[in-house]
């Protein structure tokens, strides 16, 4: 398949009319999305004694529920299975890989997981546990990991160490998370094998940002020379080929903080990664840029002066950004004459309501077809207006790949 993508970075006035470093960005989460796609079988082994306490379990389940959000879960594709131990391995419990083979049935499945308050950390034993009970139901000759999230040092390191290495040795890729500020370094270490496979955090909040960290992680272990993508079918290609268009993604990082930018960026994968997007030309309008920089010492004479730059940071710059799509389209900034305009802006929280209106109608008479995202938190309400403009992609469900299948679905139907 040959992929055509021309990507700009628009600041509100500025144009890049190539930003190597967005394009990096979307070739690693392109391939980031053929790891997610992979056949692979992962388990996790979880903490669930008593000095991780109630709230910090549920956000390691939410950790792991996030963490395999992105990937194709099915039978033939990614199946999961998880355990929780303490100071022994809660067995009722436990999640084995033909358990759920949809992603909606496995969430549910481990966001009901239970925190048992065990007396002790028995880490080796939840180790043996996966390599002897779950591990032997991984498929031959795929990719197998393990995950175990712990938040302290284990009673026998001797013996978590022993069946860490035994699971290696069964072909079993281990990574290790250990999540507290005393936490046995050494120990996750003797549990991985490789220092390059152990990530520390300090608290259980800080799981969802190294979430792409480990999956970068993970993904260096699956094969891709043996991966075979088939060919788009000519009525795939019908859809960028006889009619081109060009896309702009639009979104402020600011606005919708670090894991909804997430979220943004996998819904983009997921559009690069679709057949139909072979002859298609992409590019992001964001707010990272200049104006949300700082200032230095001598920019502004007065006080007064630097209370009026800092208000500008207190409002989204969303409505900027979308204002900038009625000339976002030139022969300068890439546009090409023939091709149609199309936007997808991505919704995520309280916004000016008005002026996003305003501003996506003022988009829409400028020629351009609008898609309306939500990334997260956005007013139901307000959506159903934004129909009027656009297309709403949030009645495809929350997630960002079915979002990004109805968008890839949408753009296409008139071809």
């Amino acid at each position: 398949m040959l992929l055509k993508v021309y990507v700009a970075l628009l600041c509100i006035g500025a144009v890049t009319a190539f930003d190597l470093r967005i394009g990096n960005l979307l070739a690693k989460r392109k391939a980031n999305y053929v790891c997610y796609q992979h056949p692979l079988d992962i388990a996790f082994v979880l903490d669930a004694s008593s000095s991780i306490w109630a709230q910090n379990f549920t956000k390691a389940v939410a950790f792991v529920n996030s963490f395999i959000s992105p990937y194709e879960i099915g039978p033939h594709k990614v199946r999961v299975a998880i355990e929780t131990y303490a100071d022994i391995v809660y067995t009722q419990d436990v999640i084995r890989f033909n358990d759920f083979l949809t992603s909606d049935s496995l969430q549910e499945r481990i966001s009901a997981l239970k925190w048992h308050h065990g007396s002790r950390t028995e880490t080796g034993l939840g180790i043996a546990y996966m390599r002897e009970h779950i591990m032997p139901e991984a498929r031959s000759n795929l990719p197998k990991i393990c995950i175990v999230i712990t938040d302290g040092k284990s009673q026998d390191s001797a013996k978590t160490a022993l069946e860490a290495k035994k699971a290696r040795q069964d072909g079993i890729e281990m990574f290790a998370i250990g999540v507290s500020r005393a936490v046995n370094e050494s120990e996750l270490q003797s549990i991985a094998g490789d220092p390059d496979r152990v990530i520390i955090v300090e608290t259980y909040s800080e799981l969802e940002a190294i979430k792409d960290k480990l999956s970068g992680k993970t993904c260096k272990e699956i094969p891709t020379t043996t991966t075979t993508t088939p060919a788009p079918t000519p009525a795939a290609e019908e859809c960028g080929t006889d009619n081109p268009t060009d896309i702009y993604y639009v979104f402020d990082p600011a606005y919708l903080g670090m894991e909804r930018v997430n979220w943004v960026t996998q819904f983009i994968t997921h559009t690069l990664s679709a057949n139909e997007f072979a002859h298609m030309r992409v590019g992001v309008i964001s707010g990272s840029c200049p104006l949300d920089a700082g200032f230095n010492l001598n920019k502004y004479s007065t006080f007064a002066d630097v209370r009026k730059r800092l208000e500008s940071y207190d409002s989204p710059r969303l409505t900027k950004l979308i204002g900038s799509l009625t000339s976002a389209y030139s022969s300068q900034q890439g546009g090409r004459g023939d091709a149609r305009k199309v936007a997808v802006i991505f919704i995520g929280g309280k916004i000016d309501q008005m002026a996003v209106i305003k501003n996506a109608q003022a988009a829409k008479e400028a020629g351009v077809d609008v898609y309306f995202a939500d990334a997260g938190n956005a007013d139901p309400g307000f959506l159903d207006a934004l129909n009027e403009i656009g297309f709403s992609l949030a009645r495809a469900g929350a997630g960002s790949r079915r979002q990004a299948l109805a968008f890839v679905e949408e753009l296409c139907r008139e071809y």
